[in-house]
């Protein structure tokens, strides 16, 4: 399903406000994070074959199969829940995982970077460069591939950018589009949830 979103411009991606006391937050790019994926080991007999894939009902594999073709990919990773799901002092300080979503260069991917930049394909978000060492100009978080990781994989040292508003309303329209087929209303979401990113005002204590 195509689904195109609103992403601002590269220059506008993220926030400038990084320091060391920002909360983590949904969109948070991190180092050192990776998607894994867990084949069956029939599937991939069968892969490793050329024959077609196995369609009846499949044993249940053991651990020592599964470990023996598990998947990692990536070296940075997209955070992707609710703030609340993380939220440092609360819950979120209360159990170990971390849903994200591994983060790879475009010249990775098939897909032509207009359409990543527009936002055209389902289950890719896109990044634009965060800092001129990254080489390329474009990335993209693969929503396929998303992973549950060790909460001490995402210490606030490991944090590379973190996105400014503009772009956290975009990415939560590809992650209501992709899990839902539901497109954000985008002036709405702003009106009741914008006050929640780091970066917006905060009201005066009482």
């Amino acid at each position: 399903m195509a689904s195109p979103t609103f992403y601002p411009p590269a220059a506008a991606y993220y926030t400038q406000n990084l320091g060391a006391q920002r909360p983590l937050f949904q969109g948070d790019l991190f180092a050192g994070v990776f998607g894994a994926f867990w084949a069956h080991p029939e599937a991939v007999a069968a892969r490793r074959a050329g024959s077609e894939l196995p369609t009846g009902r499949l044993p249940f594999p053991t651990t020592a199969a599964l470990l023996a073709d598990v998947r990692l990919a990536g070296t940075f990773g997209l955070l992707l829940p609710h703030p609340c799901d993380f939220s440092e002092g609360e819950k979120g300080a209360a159990h170990p995982q971390r849903l994200v979503a591994p983060v790879f260069p475009a010249s990775r991917s098939r897909v032509a970077v207009k359409q990543l930049r527009a936002g055209a394909v389902a289950h890719l978000v896109w990044l634009p460069r965060w800092t001129a060492d990254r080489g390329e100009d474009d990335w993209y978080a693969d929503l396929r591939s998303t992973a549950s990781v060790d909460a001490a994989f995402l210490p606030r040292a490991n944090r590379r950018a973190a996105m400014s508003g503009a772009a956290w309303v975009a990415f939560n329209d590809k992650l209501t589009r992709y899990f839902t087929g539901i497109a954000l209303d985008r002036s709405q979401f702003i009106l009741e949830r914008s006050d929640l990113h780091p970066d917006s005002p905060q009201p005066p204590s009482p």
